[in-house]
């Protein structure tokens, strides 16, 4: 499994980020790439273009799913590659809205996961998970428990 965190370009630097827990300690499975209105990376629309590539999006998102266009195919197999907006909310609601590139990618949502324990930011969505809670639950669902486990024990201390 590989993870991509299209990151919010004020996301990357902020210390509530769990991303960069994420690319510490479970790089070989994870990389950012900085999100971009107009100019799109090159490597990030390669990706959107294979099959086994997907856009992790909340599976009850009727405010995203307006967002995104309604255009969106969900897939229920687990992908080998999920992209996750690294933003707060807000930002991933209008990354959403303002890049057409992600207007047609392929969705993956995550179904019947633990209540989020990140409390460390205000406005958060009910239901909602921070980043790398999401990056720990897709490691679960693609066994790789070694890399869960490591991930879990530091969103604990981080949380602290």
């Amino acid at each position: 499994m590989h993870v991509i965190l299209l990151t919010h370009e004020r996301e990357a630097t902020r210390p509530t980020n769990t991303g960069n827990i994420a690319l510490k300690f479970a790089g070989e499975h994870c990389e950012r790439i900085i999100w971009s209105r107009v100019n799109p990376a090159p490597a990030l629309l390669d990706k959107l273009a294979l099959p086994g590539t997907a856009l992790l999006f909340p599976n009850d998102a009727t405010n995203g799913q307006e967002a995104i266009g309604g255009q969106a195919k969900e897939v229920k197999a687990l992908p080998e590659t999920l992209i996750i907006l690294d933003a707060t909310w807000q930002e991933a609601r209008k990354m959403l809205r303002q890049s057409p590139y992600l207007k047609t990618a392929r969705t993956y949502s995550l179904t019947e996961t633990a209540t989020s324990e990140f409390t460390l930011r205000r406005n958060q969505i009910e239901g909602g998970l921070c980043t790398l809670e999401c990056i720990i639950e897709l490691f679960k669902k693609a066994n790789m428990d070694v890399p869960a486990q490591c991930l879990q024990a530091e969103f604990q201390q981080f949380c602290e």
